[in-house]
């Protein structure tokens, strides 16, 4: 007699191999049939199921075996709709991709929806909606919408979204959707299958024309000078002599005195650092000089601030060509919150002027730069508001005593007694109205 049990051992292992095999694909199957929505019928999906009930009913009670068919027949069609559906919809997978997510005002967000079916060779050849929501920051120039049809013998299916961003701020980008429907339209499934994705959208620039660079070139220039970048005879240092060096480097006068040759070796300072200081003062941007009309239109200078924010974010891209770091401070609802750049990236600063808000309860700036200045920058300092006065301007002198110099963005021109002030303390002066304003700026 044989010994079975060698056979009754493989029979369990290959048993619980298809077990092992099914569970796994059991539970695959039941993620995806929780993570899609059940399906909603139509306007003729609940006809036909109306009308199905209806004859079953009917031919229940007149004993019409005939209806009771029909009926049951109408009944069983929006069955196979609901599993058809899921079977469509429940393995759908998708994936976006954006080359970046901060962009600027003015600039075209562009991204991509990728959109795959079920690889199965039986599955079945679907079309489906394919859509991707857009937060109010931007505008589509194109329809986000596309009729897409998936199955086991076609490429994966792609919709390219581009939309303009027309507002500062953080906004959502999603979530991408899919629409799926029945054979007979009798059932529809709206499943989300790629998370929304935050995007920000940092300002725009001004033009520099109206900005007028040089100012903000001659304070950076005076604070090169201050510190001595150039690398004169005056600012370098001696050192011994090492195999290699250039001879003329030699400093021989030196050499000849310590009785070993000795290099200069010039120490090339960095570049200043600069602070730029948003007023994020309510009361800093009303009533502007503006005609009538166009005061009513920006009561709350809500429209003045957007002006400032995109100032300072051409203040600071400008500054970083010239400066190692740039410092944006504002004053926010905790206390003034900083946002440090450099030359070779601005986002953390632009990013900090897309969360900005005027509020009411702001501070000044020079209270804000009480606590900054002398302990984070020691270069220049950049003050854009929408309307400076006398007192604001001595108190902006003396909160950045014994810096080196400074600008005053304005979005108004300021009365000549806060330009003696500022023009006595060595501080530069920029004008930048908003457009429609008048530009002599007086304050009603």
């Amino acid at each position: 007699m044989t010994d079975q049990r060698p056979v009754a051992r493989r029979l369990s292992r290959r048993a619980g191999a298809v077990g092992s095999v099914l569970a796994r694909y059991g539970r695959r199957g039941t993620g995806m049939l929780r993570r899609t929505p059940f399906p909603r019928p139509t306007v003729r999906g609940w006809t036909v199921l109306a009308v199905g009930l209806g004859l079953v009913g009917g031919g229940l009670v007149a004993s019409m075996g005939v209806a009771v068919s029909a009926g049951l027949l109408l009944v069983v069609l929006v069955v196979l709709g609901v599993v058809a559906a899921l079977a469509v919809a429940a393995p759908l997978r998708a994936s976006r991709q954006a080359p970046r997510v901060v962009v600027q005002v003015g600039e075209v967000y562009r991204g991509r929806v990728t959109v795959r079916g079920s690889g199965v060779r039986f599955a079945p050849r679907s079309t489906l909606l394919v859509r991707e929501q857009l937060d109010d920051l931007f505008v589509s120039t194109a329809e986000a919408a596309a009729l897409v049809t998936i199955g086991p013998a076609t490429p994966p299916a792609v919709l390219d979204v581009e939309a303009l961003a027309i507002r500062r701020g953080r906004g959502l980008v999603g979530p991408a959707t899919v629409r799926v429907e029945d054979a007979f339209g009798l059932l529809r499934i709206d499943r989300p299958v790629v998370a929304a994705e935050e995007v920000v959208v940092v300002p725009g620039s001004t033009p520099m024309s109206g900005l007028d660079a040089g100012a903000l070139a001659g304070a950076v220039s005076a604070d090169e000078g201050r510190v001595g970048q150039g690398g004169s005879a005056d600012d370098s240092e001696l050192r011994p002599y090492r195999p290699g060096d250039p001879i003329r480097r030699v400093h021989w006068g030196q050499s000849a005195k310590r009785g070993v040759l000795h290099v200069r070796q010039t120490t090339q300072a960095q570049p200043p650092e600069a602070v730029v200081a948003l007023d994020v003062r309510r009361e800093a941007y009303q009533q502007l000089g503006r005609d009538d009309l166009a005061e009513l239109a920006d009561l709350g200078g809500d429209q003045a601030f957007e002006h400032a924010v995109v100032v300072a974010a051409s203040v600071a891209r400008a500054l970083a060509a010239r400066t190692s770091r740039v410092v944006l401070v504002t004053d926010g609802p905790g206390g003034d919150v900083r946002h440090n750049g450099d030359a070779g990236g601005l986002s953390e600063v632009l990013v900090g002027l897309a969360d900005v808000h005027v509020r009411s309860d702001a501070r000044h700036v020079t209270e804000v730069l009480h606590g900054v200045r002398g302990r984070d920058v020691h270069g220049m300092t950049a003050v854009v508001t929408g309307h400076c006065t006398a007192e604001q301007a001595a108190e902006l002198v003396s909160a950045t005593n014994g810096s080196s110099r400074g600008v005053l963005t304005t979005v108004t021109a300021p009365d000549p007694v806060v330009r003696g002030i500022l023009d006595r303390a060595g501080w530069r002066v920029v004008v930048v109205p908003v457009p429609g304003t008048t530009t002599d700026g007086h304050r009603r």
